[in-house]
C-alpha cells in the first residue's frame, strides 16, 4: 500500500486480524483500505461515545491539553473545534477561556461555513487517527490558518516494534484508521509550510503557519 499522508510506497504487516502499511519515510501507520468504516458504521461508533462536560475526569483530560498549548489559544482566538463529536467539551472549555470558538463535525455539526474563515487556531484533538485521507484533510485545514496560526493535534503516538503496535489497545477501535508517529507530523508541517512549536510524547503537536 501507498502511504495514505504523504504517498510514499509503505510496508505491509499483520497486526490482529488486520493489514497495515508503515511509512519508512513519514512513520505514518495506516490500516488497509477494506477496513476503513462506511460514514454509516463511524457515524454509530461515534454515537455510542459518552464523552460529556459533566465528567470530571474527562474535562480534566480535555483541560490537561489545553493548558499544554494554551499559548496558542489565548484568549480572543478564534478557534475551529475540527471533529467535535457528539457534544464539543473542548470547545466548552476554550469557550470559558474567552475564545470564539467554532464548531465543525460531519455527522455532528455540519456545514461548510468554516471553509470560509481564517482562523487564529485549528484544534484537532483526537481526530487525526480517524481519518481515512489524513493528507487531504490537513492540507485544507493548514490552507485555512491565519499567518502564525496553529494547528493544535492531539492523537496517540504508536509504540516502537510491530509486536508492541500488535498489542497496542488504541489501534483496536474500529474507527481509528491511522496513527501518526511524531516524525509524521513533523514531516507533514515542513511539507505543509507550517513548524513544529510543540512535539511532546505521547500525544501532543502544535503546527504554526509561518508569516
Amino acid at each position: 500500500m501507498d502511504c495514505r499522508l504523504c504517498g510514499a510506497s509503505a510496508a505491509d504487516f499483520l497486526a490482529g486480524d488486520a493489514v497495515y502499511a508503515e511509512c519508512p519515510e513519514c512513520g505514518y501507520v495506516g490500516i488497509e483500505q477494506g477496513r476503513i468504516p462506511t460514514p454509516e458504521a463511524e457515524e454509530r461508533r461515534y454515537r455510542l461515545h459518552r464523552n460529556s462536560y459533566e465528567d470530571e475526569r474527562y474535562t480534566s483530560w480535555i483541560a490537561e491539553y489545553l493548558d499544554a498549548v494554551a499559548e496558542y489559544l489565548p484568549p480572543g482566538a478564534t478557534v475551529l473545534d475540527f471533529g467535535s463529536g457528539p457534544q464539543p467539551v473542548p470547545a466548552m472549555l476554550l469557550r470559558e477561556r474567552g475564545c470564539a470558538v467554532s464548531v465543525y463535525d460531519p455527522y455532528f455539526a455540519p456545514g461548510d461555513a468554516w471553509r470560509n474563515a481564517r482562523w487564529d487556531a485549528i484544534l484537532v484533538h483526537e481526530v487525526a487517527e480517524h481519518l481515512a485521507d489524513p493528507r487531504a484533510v490537513f492540507t485544507e485545514l493548514a490552507a485555512l490558518l491565519s499567518p502564525g496560526g496553529a494547528l493544535c493535534v492531539r492523537t496517540r503516538f504508536p509504540p516502537e516494534g510491530r509486536e508492541a503496535f500488535s498489542r497496542w489497545r488504541y489501534r483496536m477501535d474500529e474507527t481509528h484508521v491511522g496513527f501518526f508517529a511524531a516524525r509524521s507530523l513533523e514531516r507533514l508541517g515542513s511539507r505543509l509550510g507550517l513548524r513544529t512549536a510543540l512535539l511532546e510524547d505521547p500525544d501532543r503537536a502544535v503546527l504554526v503557519r509561518r508569516t
